[in-house]
């Protein structure tokens, strides 16, 4: 039996020879502009830029975004769409009562500690309540490569214990972080550490802001545990009063897709032929 990321790339593949686009063994387009509904975004392609993923590639060489597999490319084929139109569908999906002024790809939080803060992969500014992150996964959970996990400097301080989460009132946060490090609670699918992380920098910033776990559903037994942890890990976030909440992109797509209208049809046929085929 294929694994799930194999199904899903032999999908991304079917989708890409009915189109007519050409891609090498590894699933990689020829060009950046083959793998998106739409040319890159001015402002898209200045936050990818100066991200750490390497998703645009440097010295004329493809980056990571042309692969048909690719998270930043299914994430940047959902948002960077609305920019300049009126995104009250998306807001609607994404449970905002209000427009979104801006949306922004790869933005840092910095959590406190020296070297590179953790980029969540797309923020949405409403107008007015709190700011969006999203922390977007399309096969990451299911690659079989082994989590990052913690750095030591997240507990340690030059041999001095410190508690990072609970110094901005996240005391369990700060439990969880530690018995994720103990290894007394464990995640198969869920990068759990990545989340606390970007928690941590997003309570430093003093403003008001939510946190959402937006995931591709492979569906079957894969995607039911994977459910399961999300909601688990919410249900122990909660307990800080923490705004974290979990949505699967086929959940987003359906919402979008009822309320985009005729005037965005052409955009949603794009991704419910690529991403969220009708089976059966």
């Amino acid at each position: 039996m294929d694994s799930v990321t194999t199904v899903v790339r032999k999908q991304q593949a079917a989708w890409a020879r009915n189109v007519g686009r050409i891609t090498d063994t590894s699933g990689y387009t020829s060009t950046l502009q083959d793998n998106l509904f739409q040319d890159l975004s001015p402002c898209a392609a200045k936050e990818f830029a100066s991200g750490d993923g390497g998703e645009l590639g440097a010295d004329g060489g493809g980056g990571k975004m042309q692969a048909l597999h690719s998270s930043s490319a299914l994430a940047c084929n959902v948002f960077d769409y609305w920019r300049g139109r009126d995104t009250g569908p998306l807001a609607a999906a994404l449970g905002i009562n209000a427009p979104i002024c801006s949306i922004r790809f790869e933005q840092k939080f910095p959590t406190g500690l020296r070297g590179r803060a953790p980029n969540l992969d797309v923020v949405a500014q409403p107008a007015s309540g709190p700011v969006l992150a999203i922390e977007s996964k399309f096969l990451e959970p299911y690659s079989g490569r082994s989590k990052s996990g913690f750095k030591g400097k997240y507990f340690e301080s030059k041999s001095v214990r410190i508690h990072l989460w609970s110094a901005v009132g996240l005391r369990a946060c700060q439990e969880h972080a530690e018995a994720i490090e103990a290894g007394t609670q464990k995640y198969l699918w869920l990068h759990a550490e990545q989340l606390l992380k970007h928690i941590l920098g997003l309570s430093r910033t003093g403003a008001p802001w939510s946190l959402l776990y937006l995931w591709y559903d492979p569906k079957g037994a894969v995607g039911s545990q994977h459910r399961d942890e999300a909601q688990s890990f919410a249900k122990a976030v909660s307990q800080d009063g923490v705004g974290f909440n979990t949505m699967t992109y086929q959940e987003l797509f359906a919402k979008v897709a009822s309320g985009a209208g005729a005037n965005h049809a052409q955009y949603v046929a794009y991704l419910r032929d690529r991403y969220f085929p009708v089976s059966g």
